[in-house]
């Protein structure tokens, strides 16, 4: 709804975040309404986890929200890159955020776009991260009656009949159902957030958002300790109960969970649980930006390749080995260039999916990787068909075209295997729905 800048406040002489109301929104009423909400929903919660309001204005040619400035970095982003939480951080984090909602929860306001994005973590004495909770722009207000039932009536809510805002990723069933949400939902959203801190992953993240739906609606998530066996059970229950479908299962408050939260603490300093002899990859060896450069170079290398034996090939026909004399050196030649022909499709549609970020390319590569390494292995034997007489040099690049499937396949890992769904090693279980090709139609508010 807005542009956020960093600013300074002259009088006070001190740094603020200054969010404006987008120009396009600026005549919108319902969209001025929702803004003015989202300032006074933040001003209204006096709590150190909640990004404090200093002034908002409306004027009529102009509206905006003066935030405290927040030095730090988001969830989202560490979770981005590849940062490996410990249990005890993943325990200080949840606990913040839990007690923040319950103030939240305690003045009627449910956030509904609870997610690590909204999550900004601050350093502090101790190395523990100070967890501040942001972005109120979807805030709602319940009426005290709300919290008997679901069925309450939806006061003063700004979204259409059939739809419900939101991050697809983090939305619970209900809100994907369209019916009326309450605290449950945010306490959904926050169990999502300690199962992605605990593994690297969100469970329910699809290839695309039909997907995501239908695992969201549809689908449990996989045991929190087949992912990360040195969690303790105390914590996968907590998790667990927090993401039930049916929402009179879950923690009915954020105080429920955040006593839970805080009864895991003793038991788990008490019992440090052993390291697995044999952890995950530590994926931050290799920075994702030099994985995606590192990828791109070979696409471009194979290329390259490519139009050298489409020059070279049919003119040099004759330095090819008896056996192709034998089977015909017409056909050879011509069934060669049409395996490099899909060859070089395969290489730029890798390389258009890298430019693009394409976010589900760990998947998209595990798929095909054995199409192209049959392909790579014959084209790392294509020098020995081109030479009668191999030298030391020559086989050492036989060698080296050999190893290259296995160095994409494990790029395109460090690139993407952080990123939530997206990596290239094997996924967990596949629901009924999705083995047959099929999955749940989506609800209408997916659009939302």
């Amino acid at each position: 709804m807005g542009d956020v800048y960093h600013a300074t406040d002259c009088k006070l002489d001190r740094h603020v975040a200054f969010k404006v109301i987008k120009p396009q929104y600026l005549h919108d009423a319902q969209f001025r309404e929702r803004f003015g909400r989202e300032a006074r929903a933040a001003a209204a919660v006096s709590h150190p986890g909640i990004a404090q309001v200093y002034d908002y204005d409306d004027d009529g040619k102009d509206a905006f929200i003066v935030y405290e400035f927040i030095e730090g970095v988001t969830l989202q982003k560490r979770l981005l890159e590849g940062h490996r939480f410990s249990t005890q951080q993943i325990l200080d984090i949840g606990m913040e955020i839990a007690d923040a909602l319950a103030a939240i929860h305690e003045e009627r306001f449910i956030h509904r776009d609870l997610k690590p994005a909204n999550i900004m973590l601050t350093s502090r004495a101790g190395g523990r991260d100070r967890v501040k909770v942001l972005d109120f722009g979807l805030v709602k207000r319940l009426p005290i009656a709300s919290h008997q039932g679901p069925t309450a009536p939806d006061v003063g809510s700004l979204t259409e009949p059939g739809m419900q805002p939101g991050t697809i990723d983090y939305m619970s069933p209900e809100q994907l159902r369209s019916e009326r949400v309450d605290q449950r939902s945010d306490i959904h959203a926050l169990g999502l957030i300690l199962y992605e801190m605990a593994t690297g992953v969100n469970p329910y993240r699809g290839g695309d958002t039909a997907s995501t739906i239908a695992n969201i609606l549809t689908r449990e998530p996989r045991p929190l300790n087949d992912r990360n066996p040195t969690s303790p059970l105390e914590l996968a229950r907590v998790i667990s109960k927090s993401l039930r479908k049916n929402r009179d299962e879950r923690y009915q408050s954020a105080n429920e969970l955040l006593a839970d939260l805080r009864s895991i603490r003793p038991s788990e300093q008490a019992e440090p649980r052993p390291v697995p002899p044999t952890p995950p990859p530590d994926l931050g060896a290799i920075p994702r930006w030099l994985a995606c450069a590192l990828f791109t170079a070979i696409q471009i290398g194979f290329l390259v390749m490519y139009a050298a034996a489409f020059s070279y090939l049919p003119d040099n026909a004759h330095r090819l080995p008896e056996v192709v004399m034998n089977y015909g050196v017409h056909r050879f030649v011509v069934a060669t260039l049409i395996v490099l022909c899909g060859g070089a499709t395969i290489r730029l549609y890798l390389l258009a999916a890298v430019a693009f970020d394409y976010e589900d390319l760990g998947r998209l590569f595990r798929r095909i990787f054995p199409a192209l390494l049959i392909l790579d292995m014959a084209w790392a034997m294509s020098p020995l068909l081109l030479f009668r007489k191999s030298g030391f040099i020559l086989l050492l690049g036989v060698i080296a075209l050999a190893y290259l499937p296995f160095s994409q396949r494990t790029l395109v890992f460090h690139a993407y295997g952080r990123r939530g769904g997206r990596s290239s090693a094997p996924r967990g279980p596949i629901s009924p729905a999705s083995r047959t090709g099929s999955s749940p139609t989506p609800p209408p508010s997916w659009r939302a």
